[in-house]
């Protein structure tokens, strides 16, 4: 059957559907992922229309890695050769992988109906294995309670579904002014690397001064950490009970079928413009206003009024994959005043990365060189807050996996970016200007 778009329906019916028990998740079995090769400007702008003009196309990395559903592969592979446009296959059944995600054997994660083993002691946490969302809330509480002088807890608000946006502040109280930095995991649903990384990095730090690790006091006697493991949460939950490769938030669309909105094309900067949708099916559909995602709303309100009393220095989206540390700006290709010290910045974090496990991230403007975005997290920061380091920054890996990372990367992939977070981190301090 095939999908309906634009069909109203009341918000009521819809509401209701939503509380229905849910089925069986959805199967990628024969779904493969492609990697186009992209040569001009002209195929670039092909793609953008051929992503605009079908909803449902899931472009996993734009312009170059495209997930084809088995039942579109035939029309999808006819459009780009047509085009004169050539691709290999680079992952050749996405539900395999998805099956092979959790690499830890079942004596140590899984009971014998599969379902995770999770241990009662709150002080103990697996951090090598992917959780669901009431795992990382309960995470937040209990390091707040386990580090009672250095972390604490507060709400942000509650998501379009009601859960609580749960987060941590983590800083020494020198009684002096300090800088703020804020981080956050989750944007995107299906990017589960992000929130296990961004919990991995703030254990680490509290760890670190507690055994009294030098350059961790520095930077928590110098910054207030602000994070938010997982800033779409109503995504992040459906990905592990319905759509494994969901992206949105679960909004309803007045007017539509389609359900959620793009929370990193919802930002109140250079809303609605290049790489965002007007379409409510598709993956990157911008929202009917800036702002209009809850989730989106109160982060930004959150930090708009801390950021009255505070100095933000540093503000980090993290998500995956492609190894990339990305500045503004994203909706332009022109470069941000302070560019050339967001490139310093971004080259030390990067050196630093490679320095743990030898893997390479590629650094610059968002446009230049992942593609453009409008309404994207980073440009707000920067462009809206004055936040002069403002950054998305791609985890591992650069395709082979994508989306499903393996739980033995998450590791390794933790170390390495907890590196260059506290590399970026002793630049603002080294360099205090802007």
């Amino acid at each position: 059957m095939g999908v309906l778009r634009n069909v109203i329906v009341p918000a009521v019916f819809l509401a209701v559907l939503s509380l229905q028990v849910t089925c069986e998740p959805r199967s990628y079995d024969g779904y493969k992922v492609i990697r186009i090769k992209v040569n001009s400007e002209d195929d670039v702008r092909f793609l953008r229309t051929l992503q605009t003009s079908n909803g449902q196309l899931d472009f996993w990395d734009f312009p170059s890695d495209l997930m084809v559903p088995t039942d579109q592969a035939d029309t999808i592979e006819s459009q780009l050769v047509s085009q004169g446009l050539k691709f290999d296959v680079w992952i050749h059944d996405v539900q395999k992988l998805i099956d092979g995600q959790f690499t830890k054997s079942p004596k140590d994660g899984f009971n014998a109906a599969g379902a995770r083993i999770q241990s009662t002691d709150p002080h103990y946490f697996d951090y090598e294995i992917y959780h669901r969302w009431a795992e990382i809330d309960q995470w937040v509480k209990n390091t707040a309670a386990k580090y009672p002088t250095l972390a604490e807890e507060f709400i942000i608000g509650r998501s379009y579904e009601k859960r609580a946006m749960r987060a941590l502040k983590v800083g020494v109280d020198t009684g002096n002014e300090k800088w703020g930095a804020w981080y956050n995991g989750g944007i995107h649903a299906r990017e589960w690397v992000s929130p296990a990384t961004v919990m991995w990095m703030t254990n680490q730090f509290l760890e670190d001064y507690k055994n009294n690790v030098t350059e961790v006091v520095t930077l928590l006697e110098t910054f207030d950490l602000y994070v938010l493991p997982v800033m779409n949460p109503d995504g992040y939950e459906y990905t592990w009970t319905d759509e494994r490769l969901w992206r949105k938030t679960r909004s309803i669309n007045l007017g539509s079928n389609c359900m959620g909105t793009d929370p990193n094309r919802n930002f109140a900067y250079e809303w609605g413009g290049i790489g965002a949708s007007a379409d409510p099916c598709s993956i990157v559909f911008r929202g009917p206003y800036p702002h209009s995602e809850i989730e989106i709303k109160d982060v930004t309100d959150f930090i708009r009024e801390r950021g009255k009393t505070q100095k933000f220095k540093l503000y980090i989206d993290f998500h995956s994959y492609s190894q990339l540390w990305l500045s503004s700006w994203g909706y332009t290709y022109d470069l941000p005043d302070d560019y050339e010290t967001m490139y310093d910045q971004m080259t030390v974090g990067c050196e630093a990365i490679k320095s743990v496990h030898n893997k390479t991230y590629v650094y610059g403007a968002g446009s230049s060189v992942l593609y453009a975005t409008a309404g994207s997290s980073k440009d707000w920061g920067y462009g809206v807050m004055g936040v002069p380091y403002s950054y998305t920054v791609e985890l591992r890996d650069t395709g082979e996996y994508g989306f499903v990372l393996p739980e033995d990367q998450i590791l390794p992939t933790c170390q390495e970016m907890y590196a260059g977070l506290k590399a970026a981190l002793q630049f603002n301090i080294d360099n205090p200007y802007p």
